[in-house]
């Protein structure tokens, strides 16, 4: 992923497991700075979010426990991946260790900051889109030119037709909702019924070179069963 994605419609989560063990010593002046930390990272279901757990027990002391679990949040916040917020995994502080005169808040942060995206890298972190169902009706005379719209959009779920109108449900990301509405209701000249369900996430794709010809056929399908229907009313067959 060579850029951030829009965090409106993105995600990021992680596929595996991963363990993140970060120390910092270092001398500043004539005193010095420690800090100890070990970060574990899981994956969870769809649709569980982001949790969080301390199993570090007193290995790190109460005081700079508000400011790790406050750095672990930002690091799922920003992500690891394309700087998006991650979902659907547990963040967890496992072990640390620290020194009595040289442990500060701020380098016990830095510690538990590199140890969380060494965990999350180590996962096999991934992006996800968000997904919407669209459910459109209209007029039957608008088939055809439905049809040009949705030979290279989203994955058809469905598709109906009665006497006079007709109904498809589509799968598409929704970044892409708000132009298939513009589309539609331009296609149709304001006469079609839109609906939208938000449908979660998926691990975002590449779409294969014949995306497109995959819903032409879909649609020459859906096409060809509005043609026949007309055809047979028309001709009186099966009345």
């Amino acid at each position: 992923m060579t850029g951030d994605l829009n965090r409106a419609f993105h995600r990021e989560t992680v596929l595996g497991s991963g363990i993140g063990d970060e120390r910092i010593a270092r001398q500043r002046g004539n005193s010095g700075l420690y800090a100890g930390i070990r970060v574990a990272v899981h994956s969870l279901n769809r649709g569980k979010g982001a949790s969080f757990a301390w199993n570090a027990g007193a290995n790190i002391p109460s005081r700079f426990a508000n400011a790790v679990a406050k750095e672990i949040q930002d690091v799922i916040s920003a992500g690891v991946l394309a700087g998006c917020e991650l979902t659907d995994v547990l963040v967890s502080v496992e072990d640390g260790s620290y020194h009595e005169q040289d442990s500060t808040e701020t380098v016990f942060c830095e510690a538990a900051q590199k140890a969380t995206i060494a965990a999350l890298r180590q996962a096999r972190p991934i992006a996800l889109e968000a997904i919407s169902i669209c459910r459109i009706m209209f007029r039957v005379e608008y088939a055809t030119i439905i049809e040009r719209i949705f030979s290279e959009k989203g994955q058809i779920e469905s598709a109906q037709s009665e006497k006079q109108s007709s109904s498809v449900t589509v799968t598409i990301p929704t970044s892409r909702v708000g132009q298939l509405l513009e589309q539609v209701l331009a296609a149709t000249n304001g006469h079609a019924k839109f609906s939208v369900e938000s449908h979660g996430f998926r691990p975002k794709a590449e779409p294969p070179e014949n995306h497109g010809r995959l819903g032409d056929l879909r649609w020459s399908a859906f096409a060809r069963s509005i043609y026949w229907q007309r055809t047979l009313r028309t001709s009186g067959v099966g009345r």
